[in-house]
Parts: structure tokens; C-alpha cells; sequence
């Protein structure tokens, strides 16, 4: 009888071309009355002769109007109407905005902003072109930055490696401070399976899938090809991050301020996540088992261990495993720091997995740009 033969193969991670930047950010400007009117009265005039130009109201927030007019630029406008108590109306325009779309409205949408001083001055440049005679202020640097995605897309060519990747990212246990954020509606379910975010009050963390949000929402080019896997880590920063950077800099300058997180987008992805999330690696679960009674803590605290990793083979988070566990009656006090000093995850591989241990987050982070990660 001949012997089985073992075949081992390798799943790279590698980084995409464009690196770390930034990519999709959101802008504001107050308004007077008289120029809030003359942007709505345009493409309500325009409107009549070009679909495309439509503008239409918000069904559920009164006095919001949003204007399509230049999606395919990468750019969606809103115009807001708000009433205060004492009857004065506060009038604004706000835009959010992919800067590569922009720049060049063929490109991919797996692709991000590219980080050099170039494309911030083609970005000026493009935005005042495409408003100039219009109603719509053109001077980019006019406005407010009131939010700003950094990120990075790290591409995997193994299929199978890049699903549980996904999986077990998703489970990870919420930070201290931060609150686990669903998306809800429409293909909600569908959605979380594929994305990871954790939010608090200044800036939120994402992790998802690209490939699975360019072709559930339809956006792949024609001539594109995607690739088996692309994993986007975002860190968004919402006003206040801004605020406290203006301060810190003395910069205000929509241009400049993007400059200056481009440049500084590897540290600072890096950084978050490092903060939030458990420097471990995801193992299946006898590697797991198999650390844990190898392990000097009790056997008290080895069982909460061991109950936990076990748990994880069917529970959606290690949130709601804890959850579970403290119904049963089991001390989990410490028990995720515990498993991180043994630089493992309680979250499991899929059993008979085609690789005994993957990295975790950070571990991708930190060695990514190092020239890729390799997995048996």
C-alpha cells in the first residue's frame, strides 16, 4: 500500500500598488440663503432637461436634498435646510468624495487614493474644473474636511485563506471604548458577514472584504478582473480627529490637511489598530486546546479558556460567547489578556482547515509592507 502523499502550497498576502492613503473624505461649507437657493434652483432648472442632473428630497429628513448629478465623478452633494427654535435657518452644502474617482472616473474602485503630492495638487485642480460656472463654490480648500477614510487593501491570492481570514476577523471582541457597529436593512446579514467596524466617538475602524462589496453593489468595470480576495483595513476620522489635527498643525486647508494624512497614513492605520485590537494569530482548535493545557494558568482559568475556544466554533462573536459564558456561570475576568499572551486567538479555524495558523491583524499590518506575508 503506497504512503499518502503531502503537498504543501503557499497563500500570499501582499500589498496593493497604491499602499497606504487616504481615500474616500467628506466635505462641508455653510452657506448664505440667496447661494443655497442658486445651487437648488440650478439642478431643479437642469432636472427638467437632463435626468442625470435630478435633485430630489430626502423622504425622511426635511429640508435635506441630495443631487446626483456628479456620481460619476466619484462625488455625491447634498444640500441641507436647517430650522433652529428660535426660526433661523442655517443653510449648507456637503459632498463626499472618492478622490481617485475624481481624478480619473475609469478607475477601479478597489483602488484607493495614490500617495503622492501629485495627486492631492490633480485633485485641486479637478474639483475646481468641474464646478467651475457653476453655482457650486469651486475652491476645494473654501470648504470644511469633516471626514476622512485612511486605508489600506491587502490582496490575497488564495481563496479559501481569504474567506476564513474574513471570518475570524469578524468575530474579534469589541475594544474597550468602542461599540460594534451592524449594518442594518436591506442584505444586512449578508453585509456583517463580511465586515468588521468598531466605533467611538472619533474615529471608527473598519475591516471588510472589497471583493464581496464591489460585486454585491454592482461597481465592477466591465474590463475588470478582481482578484481572489482584497481585505481593506480603514480607519475613518470623523470632525473632532480633524479639529485636534488642525490644532496640532495649525492647518486648516482641505488640500494640505489630506497631504499631511497621506503621509502619515501607514503609522497611523497601524497605530489604531495596533491600540484596539489583540496582537494574536487565528489557529485551529486543537493548536488552540493544545497551548491552553500546555499553559501555567490554573485549571480553573484553563476550562473558562478551553469553554470559550470551543464556543467559538458556533457563536457570531467572542461578544456574545462572553455573554454566554457568564450565564453559565464562568469567571471571565481577564480571559481575553490571557489568551493574547499566548499569542493566540480564541477564535478558531475552521476544522480541517487547509492551514494550521493564520495571522491576525495586526501581524498583517506590521509585516505587510515588508515585502508580503506568506501561509502554508
Amino acid at each position: 500500500m503506497s504512503n499518502p502523499i503531502s503537498v504543501t502550497k503557499i497563500a500570499n498576502l501582499i500589498l496593493e500598488p497604491d499602499k497606504y492613503s487616504a481615500h474616500t473624505f467628506e466635505l462641508s461649507k455653510n452657506l448664505m440663503y440667496t447661494e443655497w437657493k442658486d445651487i437648488k434652483s440650478m439642478f431643479y432648472e437642469s432636472s427638467k432637461k437632463h435626468s442625470t442632473t435630478k435633485i430630489y428630497e430626502d423622504e425622511k429628513v426635511k429640508g435635506l436634498f441630495h443631487i446626483i448629478a456628479f456620481q460619476s465623478k466619484g462625488i455625491r452633494i447634498s444640500l441641507r435646510r436647517v430650522e433652529h427654535s428660535n426660526g433661523y435657518y442655517e443653510y449648507s452644502i456637503g459632498m463626499i468624495i472618492n478622490p481617485r474617482k475624481l481624478i480619473d472616473p475609469k478607475s477601479s474602485y478597489i483602488g484607493i487614493f495614490p500617495p503622492n503630492k501629485e495627486s492631492v495638487d490633480e485633485l485641486k485642480s479637478k474639483f475646481s474644473a468641474l464646478f467651475k460656472g457653476t453655482a457650486i463654490p469651486n475652491d476645494i480648500d473654501s470648504y470644511k474636511l469633516k471626514r476622512v477614510d485612511l486605508c489600506v487593501n491587502i490582496r490575497c491570492n488564495h481563496k479559501k485563506i481569504f474567506r476564513d481570514i474574513v471570518r475570524v476577523i469578524r468575530k474579534l471582541p469589541t475594544p474597550p471604548k468602542y461599540e460594534r457597529k451592524l449594518s442594518e436593512g436591506k442584505d444586512c446579514k449578508k453585509i456583517n458577514k463580511h465586515t468588521l467596524r468598531f466605533a467611538c466617538g472619533t474615529h471608527i475602524l473598519v475591516i471588510y472584504d472589497k471583493t464581496f462589496q464591489i460585486t454585491d453593489q454592482g461597481i465592477k468595470s466591465d474590463f475588470e478582473k478582481l482578484p481572489e480576495g482584497v481585505l481593506r483595513f480603514e480607519v475613518q476620522y470623523e470632525r473632532k480627529m480633524i479639529r485636534d489635527l488642525e490644532n496640532e498643525s495649525g492647518e486648516t486647508k482641505v488640500s494640505q490637511l489630506l497631504w499631511l494624512l497621506i503621509q502619515e497614513s501607514e503609522e497611523r492605520v497601524i497605530k489604531h489598530f495596533r491600540q484596539c485590537v489583540a496582537d494574536v494569530s487565528f489557529c485551529q482548535l486543537d493548536e488552540i486546546l493544545n497551548r491552553i493545557n500546555n499553559s501555567n494558568y490554573k485549571e480553573e482559568k484553563r476550562e473558562a479558556m478551553r469553554k470559550l475556544a470551543k464556543l467559538m466554533q458556533r457563536k457570531r462573536s467572542v461578544d456574545v460567547a462572553l455573554d454566554k459564558m457568564d450565564e453559565l456561570g464562568y469567571d471571565t475576568d481577564k480571559i481575553l489578556s490571557r489568551f493574547t499572551k499566548l499569542g493566540i486567538s480564541p477564535v478558531p479555524l475552521w476544522k480541517n482547515f487547509c492551514a494550521q495558523t493564520i495571522p491576525g491583524p495586526v501581524q498583517i499590518l506590521q509585516n505587510i509592507s515588508a515585502g508580503g506575508i506568506s501561509i502554508e
